[in-house]
């Protein structure tokens, strides 16, 4: 592992995997981490961007070659096939970064009939994340980093955590950041003894492609986000920073923001509403019962 601060080649090449890294925050991230000499396996949904974001990312790489994998995350099946291409050809895997993340303006069904921003923001990278414990516990102290949000939401209703009962873009957004914290968190306790650390962080205000060619809400504040956000390439330091600092070893179960722990609001410390979502969240993705088990023989 190396620092984001003076960025030295590690000894040993990390593999790490991002999602959503065609484009913004990943994209940024994968290039920052194949120039320090980490390899870097990349995924996204649109593989004639992805193939475009590999060029740029092998043209910096001083470590071995990356890697990209097309895999739609609004999908339960391409995140299992996902999982099944990474078996056959990774192990271990050192630092898992859920980056991926959507918005819709309005509510949108994917093809398992979950509601569309729920389903790749939280769904998604719950059911990755569980299908690939097993490769980031062959790791010697991997490493899950989450994206999430300052804008998460202060509250969880679990009679429309899918917009069943009333739906907007900045609700369904913020309701699935804080699932993404909560998820953040359960992960961590249930990991306690595993080796494998699980944090989170904000990125803040990034000037990327959110919401371009979009109209309403979402294409006024992406294009707002371009006029004022930060450069997708300082709001990618911190997740380079959870993944591969030294200072972050054995550190686990925390919010970050630009680099530094905070406190993200009082719904995500709730243990309670943590297991309801979790439990919730096996029922809509059913991960499989060896996941359970395998963590519970590490435990042993």
């Amino acid at each position: 592992m190396y620092s984001m601060t003076n960025n030295p080649k590690p000894v040993v090449s990390p593999r790490i995997l991002i999602t959503g890294a065609s484009r913004g925050i990943g994209l940024a991230a994968a290039r920052q981490l194949a120039a320090g000499g980490a390899e870097v396996v990349m995924t996204s949904r649109d593989p004639v961007r992805g193939s475009a974001a590999l060029d740029q990312v092998a043209a910096v790489a001083s470590g071995p070659a990356p890697t990209y994998l097309p895999a739609d995350l609004s999908s339960l099946a391409s995140i299992r096939d996902l999982a099944d291409r990474l078996h056959n050809s990774f192990d271990p895997i050192d630092v898992l970064i859920n980056n991926a993340g959507t918005a819709s303006s309005r509510r949108v069904l994917t093809v398992d009939g979950l509601e569309r921003t729920f389903a790749v923001n939280h769904l998604g990278p719950f059911l990755l994340t569980q299908l690939l414990l097993d490769l980031l516990m062959a790791a010697p102290a991997a490493r899950v980093v989450n994206t999430v949000s300052e804008t998460h939401s202060g509250r969880l209703d679990f009679g429309n955590l899918q917009g069943e009962r009333r739906y907007s873009f900045f609700s369904a957004y913020a309701r699935s950041k804080a699932a993404n914290i909560l998820f953040t968190y359960e992960l961590a306790r249930r990991l306690e003894y595993t080796g494998v650390t699980a944090n989170c962080f904000t990125p803040g205000p990034t000037a990327s492609d959110f919401g371009r060619g979009e109209g309403g809400v979402i294409g006024f504040m992406g294009g707002l986000m371009r006029l004022i956000g930060r450069p997708a390439d300082d709001s990618a330091r911190t997740a380079v920073y959870l993944a591969t600092s030294p200072e972050m070893e054995g550190v686990t179960g925390q919010y970050f923001i630009r680099g530094r722990p905070a406190l993200s609001k009082r719904i995500t410390y709730d243990r309670e509403v943590a297991a309801c979502l979790w439990a919730i969240s096996e029922q809509l993705t059913n991960p499989g019962r060896e996941v359970n088990q395998h963590i519970q023989e590490v435990v042993r």
